[in-house]
């Protein structure tokens, strides 16, 4: 059985992660927005790359915190807030 310190280390690596997958999209989409050809024909995939280094924010900002009710009022992301509020079902 792990202890508290343990679960609170690894919530710590796991953001640590998310955060640096988020990284990588954000230069990735920055790249790849940079050629105006690419940023015409594939605008909206760009932005779902974006949104979805966003979303990996936020879980990673959750995954941290002590207080994860409260990290998940804070997101700003009405939908992502919404699904993470909803009820288990079962």
């Amino acid at each position: 059985m792990s202890d508290y310190r343990d679960d609170q280390e690894l919530r710590l690596r796991l953001a640590r992660e998310l955060e640096h997958v988020r990284h990588m999209l954000d230069e990735m989409g920055e790249e790849l927005s940079a050629d105006l050809e690419v940023l015409m024909r594939h605008g909206v995939s760009l932005q779902t790359i974006d949104i979805a280094g966003q979303i990996l924010g936020h879980i990673a900002n959750i995954v941290r915190a002590e207080d994860s009710d409260a990290a998940v009022e804070r997101i700003g992301m009405c939908e992502l807030r919404a699904r993470l509020e909803k009820q288990s079902v079962g």
